[in-house]
């Protein structure tokens, strides 16, 4: 992403959009009732053609897609030939566009964090007795390979009892999946991941990493995380530093130590009591306030996805937590 003008006076930005994980930041960022303004085609008055103009729309809802985003509002502004009424921009990678809203500070940094951060792919796998599992994590998520239309499968089982055999299997995932990713970690309990390494070609070898984990699958994957596996090959990692600030609320938790949750915070936040305040996207998506009130008094927004564990657990808390300034 290029933030290619700002005025956080006027709540202006103009961007390009440089790739797909930007769209991804974008999806968050874009809310109802906020202008955005495009190159478009419209149906001209007369109904016979369309029209490429520049239009600004009031966002009444967002679509996000893999490789677009779709922002559907009522037109505010535009040529004076055209039919007036709602319209849908569907934002893609090398688009530019200008957007005016109340930005927090926490969206004015996830703006300027998406124009440094450069796109990573990450392979795991979770190898163990006989099964493998396989995920690609991006920043936009983590896509489950068993679930996901890939040259790749999801998930592999030893068809026998010659071990080799599926060893020669799982390498041929690996290796054909190694070039378009830029690193590969294996994961699992036992000595299978340091086997499979040891018949991986050199190249492959050179961006490959090993990570113990109790178990495989999706827990294995998410315990990888939490151990430091994503942030060990990726220097700033969405995912890991979400996972990161769960952890230390989940300690405080624990240890009933400056922290709640759930609808409390939100009473909590009025009395300035909320030094963090870790929100889910959906949860912020309904009541951006909540987030602007800790701003203004003082205190720190992390939003958490729940596309991942850490933000399941969140989700679980009903959406809110708080680290807060004092013990209530």
């Amino acid at each position: 992403m290029k933030l290619l003008k700002t005025d956080r006076g006027e709540g202006y930005v103009k961007i390009r959009i440089e790739n797909q994980d930007d769209l991804w930041y974008l999806k968050d960022i874009i809310a109802k009732g906020d202008e955005v303004r495009a190159l478009t085609q419209r149906t001209k008055l007369d109904g016979r053609e369309k029209k490429t103009c520049t239009l600004t729309l009031e966002t009444e809802k967002t679509e996000y897609q893999e490789n677009r985003l779709r922002v559907t509002g009522e037109i505010t502004e535009g040529a004076d030939d055209i039919e007036l009424g709602f319209h849908t921009f569907n934002l893609e990678p090398e688009q530019e566009f200008e957007m005016w809203k109340d930005f927090t500070n926490e969206e004015w940094e996830r703006l300027e964090e998406a124009e440094e951060k450069r796109s990573y792919k990450v392979f795991f796998c979770l190898v163990e007795k006989g099964s493998a599992d396989f995920y690609i994590v991006e920043e936009s998520g983590i896509k489950d390979l068993s679930n996901v239309e890939e040259n790749i499968p999801g998930k592999m089982y030893a068809s026998d009892k010659n071990s080799d055999n599926f060893f020669n299997q799982v390498k041929e995932v690996v290796e054909r999946s190694a070039d378009d990713m830029d690193y590969i970690i294996l994961c699992g309990p036992g000595n299978q991941k340091n086997k499979l390494k040891n018949m991986l070609s050199d190249d492959t070898v050179s961006k490959t990493m090993l990570q113990d984990t109790s178990v495989t699958g999706f827990t294995g994957l998410n315990e990888a995380i939490k151990r430091g596996a994503l942030k060990k090959v990726v220097e700033t990692s969405r995912i890991a530093e979400e996972s990161e600030v769960m952890e230390e609320f989940l300690d405080r938790l624990n240890n009933d130590e400056r922290v709640s949750y759930g609808d409390p915070v939100e009473d909590l936040i009025e009395q300035g009591a909320v030094e963090t305040l870790i929100i889910t996207a959906e949860k912020n998506r309904k009541n951006p306030e909540l987030a602007k009130t800790v701003e203004r008094m003082g205190g720190d927004v992390n939003v958490v996805h729940t596309d991942h564990e850490a933000g399941e657990r969140l989700d679980n808390f009903g959406g809110l937590g708080a680290l807060l300034r004092y013990q209530v």
